[in-house]
């Protein structure tokens, strides 16, 4: 899996940060999903190798505009791109989506050529899974927001080992239903009489992946227990902690709210994003550096990153 980030300014764009959006691309099984969509998304996806026509799930974390106002235009344009032979869209978010999404598109005359299924999360529900399949399982949790806000995480199923073929093919076994045996640990017997067993050719199990996302929030233990032993937090950072208390009147995080979460989880990586304009502004001096900000957050989490547009991290 692998993670872009398509914008990371809070409120409004900048000369350098769009606003919210974030991308998860499966990507050995050709999928796209989508953490909220700012305004200019899909000027973002164009910027990339991404396709639109590869999108499958958006998740949007509240109805804010600087995380909602890019979905009508991206659904949208991805319907000229493809016409009515388009994979469905799935849409996820709090009360009210699926009425902003139908009235946007009623208003405006647009006609959406593939199916949309806009699935809400129950106002009266706190957390619980919103989907899952054999593979992955998505939860959501409700954050510290001045409007019904939610975080969410992806998981596998699954723990995750690797059949060495190489050492295989070193041994002359082979190709073929052989290997399929020994990757089910299972063991083989050559019609030479040279015995193998499974559990020799597989790596180290290593437990199914997990990323959790959190737009808008003050500091929240919900999220801590929704990330803990995460592989990568990724968590909103309006504020530096010097601003502690305009963070906590408009209901964000500063840096170090972001890394005590992080830490309170224990999870592998945290990066942070929604960066307050006032940071690094190209039209104003900065209040602090950017610099200064990971610093903030390093302080209390070594293990953190800053984002910037079309950064990519690997899980």
């Amino acid at each position: 899996m692998k993670v872009i980030f398509l914008g990371t300014s809070s409120g409004m764009p900048t000369l350098k940060r769009n606003v919210s959006s974030i991308a998860l691309i499966f990507i050995n099984k050709s999928k796209l999903w989508l953490w909220d969509c700012g305004e200019g998304t899909q000027q973002q996806i164009q910027k990339t190798s991404l396709k639109i026509s590869k999108l499958e799930k958006i998740f949007i974390s509240h109805l804010h505009g600087d995380h909602l106002f890019g979905l009508p235009g991206l659904l949208a344009s991805r319907g000229l791109r493809g016409g009515e032979n388009q994979r469905k869209v799935q849409i996820f978010g709090p009360k009210n989506l699926d009425k902003y999404l139908k009235e946007t598109l009623n208003i405006t005359k647009t006609y959406i050529p593939y199916e949309i299924e806009v699935v809400i999360i129950p106002s009266n529900l706190s957390a619980g899974i919103i989907w899952e399949d054999e593979e992955y399982i998505v939860r959501y949790i409700e954050v510290n927001h001045n409007i019904k806000t939610y975080a969410y995480s992806v998981e596998e199923k699954k723990d995750r080992s690797h059949f060495l073929i190489d050492k295989a093919r070193r041994l002359n076994i082979p190709p073929g239903p052989i290997y399929r045996t020994l990757k089910e640990g299972k063991t083989v017997e050559l019609p030479n009489g040279r015995i193998f067993r499974g559990k020799d050719f597989i790596s180290k199990i290593s437990k199914g992946r997990k990323i959790v996302f959190c737009g808008d929030t003050s500091y929240c233990k919900n999220v801590a227990n929704l990330a803990k032993g995460a592989n990568l937090l990724i968590h909103e950072t309006t504020f530096s902690q010097q601003e502690e208390d305009l963070a906590k009147r408009n209901f964000h995080s500063t840096t170090t709210m972001a890394a005590k979460i992080a830490k309170k989880a224990q999870v592998k990586k945290l990066i942070i994003t929604h960066i307050s304009p006032r940071y690094g502004s190209s039209n104003n001096k900065p209040l602090i550096t950017e610099k200064e900000l990971l610093a903030e957050a390093q302080s209390v989490f070594p293990q953190t990153i800053l984002a910037e547009d079309f950064m990519e991290y690997e899980i």
